[in-house]
């Protein structure tokens, strides 16, 4: 009985690891002076051959801020085993990126990070346009405190009242292999647009809506709330935020 129970354990842990699929990956690149058009025109072509159903490609241009100009090139639905994997037509496409790409490029980034469904609000909401929050934490904070906080806000923004609340939407990514420099990454979903973002798009909450600290306090206590006051005071070093929008033109095709 206990190696059955051991059996179902095993098939069950490596179900749930093949069902891990919250990785992206996210190339960050910024087209030279004058070739904006030109580096479009070459990663839409580029999209086409190599990045069709299966091997999705999503691009995301950011429009302002110090990245104001970069593109995001985002392959999402991955899991650690993809990383084991190689291009079957590897070469061709490494040859194409050469030739057409790299040439085109001022700068270029790479990274990977890690969904949390946890520390989001209505992730699910879909979305072109998008505020983007980055945090570098600091690296004395106690990370898994700061990310009980985090889960403890978002549950509290989910029972608010009010036409802003009940419209709030976000997802949370950790960066990996980050090393010292600790990063979190907030991208609201904006899914009414730009607008949304003017004073009141949404209307004024009703009267005797408790605020975020009242409806905090009454869920976790008072003490608590002072000592996330605190230590929100002390996690962040740094915090980057900009707008991006999606473009579907440069993306794979749904």
């Amino acid at each position: 009985m206990k190696r059955i129970f051991l059996l179902l354990l095993m098939a069950f842990s490596m179900a749930t690891y093949a069902q891990k699929t919250d990785l992206s990956t996210v190339n960050t690149v910024k087209p030279k002076s004058g070739q904006k058009m030109a580096f479009e025109a070459a990663y839409k072509t580029h999209v086409a051959k190599f990045h069709k159903a299966g091997d999705n490609v999503n691009v995301y241009e950011i429009l302002s801020g110090a990245y104001a100009g970069y593109y995001h090139l985002v392959e999402g639905g991955k899991s650690y085993a993809d990383f084991d994997k190689e291009r079957p037509d590897g070469s061709a496409h490494r040859l194409d990126l050469d030739k057409t790409f790299f040439p085109l490029l001022e700068n270029t980034m790479n990274a990977t990070y890690r969904y949390v469904d946890s520390l989001s609000l209505r992730g699910d909401v879909v979305a072109d346009k998008f505020v983007v929050t980055v945090r570098h934490l600091n690296s004395s904070l106690d990370f898994n405190e700061y990310r009980k906080e985090l889960a403890r806000g978002a549950n509290v923004n989910k029972n608010q009242k009010g036409g802003f609340w009940e419209n709030l939407s976000y997802g949370v990514w950790d960066q990996l292999w980050d090393g010292s420099d600790q990063v979190t990454v907030s991208i609201r979903s904006l899914k009414d647009g730009f607008k949304s973002l003017e004073t009141d798009y949404y209307g004024a909450a009703p009267a005797g809506t408790p605020s975020f600290r009242d409806l905090y306090s009454k869920t976790y206590g008072n003490t608590a709330w002072d000592d996330r006051v605190k230590l929100m005071d002390k996690a962040v070093d740094k915090t980057e935020v900009y707008l991006m929008k999606h473009r579907p033109d440069l993306s794979t095709p749904k």
